[in-house]
């Protein structure tokens, strides 16, 4: 758990570093550059939050996924008793 942690922590510095130097070497007006930050920040809280949905999706999913399992043997088994 604290590895993963750690890793979140680490890949977000990243990120932010990532940003930075980008904005740093972009030839652009300071306003610009002030846009273009805000579009960034923008677009990774979209995918983190898209990131939260498709998890959440995914293990909707394998419930699902579990119950159609345990649904068919029932029904096999219902089957094979007639």
């Amino acid at each position: 758990m604290d590895n993963e942690i750690l890793i979140e922590v680490l890949t977000e510095e990243n990120t932010t570093l990532k940003t930075k130097l980008a904005l740093h070497f972009m030839d652009a007006a300071d306003e610009d550059k002030k846009l273009a930050e805000q579009l960034f920040n923008e677009q990774r809280d979209l995918i983190a939050v898209l990131k939260v949905e498709v998890a959440s999706l995914a293990k909707s999913r394998d419930q699902f996924q579990a119950e159609n399992r345990r649904l068919k043997r029932r029904i096999a088994t219902l089957e094979g008793k007639c």
